[in-house]
């Protein structure tokens, strides 16, 4: 709704950009959605600031526009690289690995968001963004999936495999983490699938109890399995503690 205030407010065509593009594409972010809206502009000199608009003029001659809902905002590959620029690893590749993501109906190539950081300055990051373009895969499923990968990743831990299929006697069973050569398994559990209507039905115990029984269908197929939850993302010492103890290695083999 504030974005299109603005946009219905502007005095001339503005292009919608980084957070504010996301939320238009659908796609998640770090942290809480601004309340100011991000409008890309051409630089005029003076007068960029105004309430409850943040207006930016880095790289408006090379971004590209598409039109979503009546409003145009920069094409996907530009907005997940603004929205991961100069954020940590962390912070940055859920929103990248949800541009490549496998069931994202906009879903783009890593050629396309290769192609995008060609046209970012050294000066203003590019290598970083080519890393964290590298790092990222179509095979995450949330955010916080994204999120507790890199955070392994930085605490230097040998990167699972992702969205790995068993079977039983029940049927399937997908893991989001899979480390073969310990076959030690892993999932990410978000705070929102115990709190959020849309994942309880309004019975968050009864989520916890399936949750009980996968893991127990899980346990039967590899040596153990690591639960990560949100808050071990952000805690490295946590997060380090659990992966050691379940028998994780780190990439230099210790």
């Amino acid at each position: 709704m504030r974005i299109h205030a603005v946009i219905a407010s502007a005095e001339r065509p503005v292009l919608v950009a980084g957070p504010s593009a996301a939320a238009l594409w659908g796609m998640p972010i770090a942290g809480a959605w601004p309340r100011d809206v991000t409008v890309l502009d051409q630089w005029r000199g003076g007068g960029r600031s105004e309430p409850g608009v943040r207006r930016v003029t880095s790289g408006h001659a090379t971004a590209a526009s598409v039109t979503i809902g009546g409003v145009a905002a920069t094409s996907l590959p530009r907005t997940a690289l603004d929205v991961a620029r100069r954020k940590s690893l962390v912070d940055a590749i859920g929103s990248v690995d949800w541009a490549l993501w496998r069931n994202n109906p906009h879903a783009v190539d890593r050629a396309d968001l290769l192609e995008e950081c060609a046209r970012v300055s050294v000066h203003a990051g590019r290598r970083a963004l080519e890393s964290v373009v590298a790092f990222a895969t179509h095979l995450s499923d949330s955010f916080g999936e994204s999120a507790s990968r890199a955070a392994m990743h930085g605490l230097g831990f040998q990167i699972p495999e992702l969205q790995v299929v068993f079977r039983d006697a029940e049927g399937k069973i997908i893991l989001d983490y899979y480390w073969r050569g310990v076959n030690v398994g892993g999932e990410f559990d978000g705070k929102v699938k115990f709190t959020r209507n849309e994942f309880t039905g309004g019975d968050p115990g009864e989520v916890a109890w399936r949750e009980k029984k996968r893991e127990d269908r899980v346990r039967r197929q590899v040596a153990g399995v690591v639960r990560i939850l949100d808050h071990d993302v952000r805690n490295p010492h946590r997060l380090e503690a659990l992966l050691r103890e379940a028998g994780i290695p780190r990439v230099d083999g210790r």
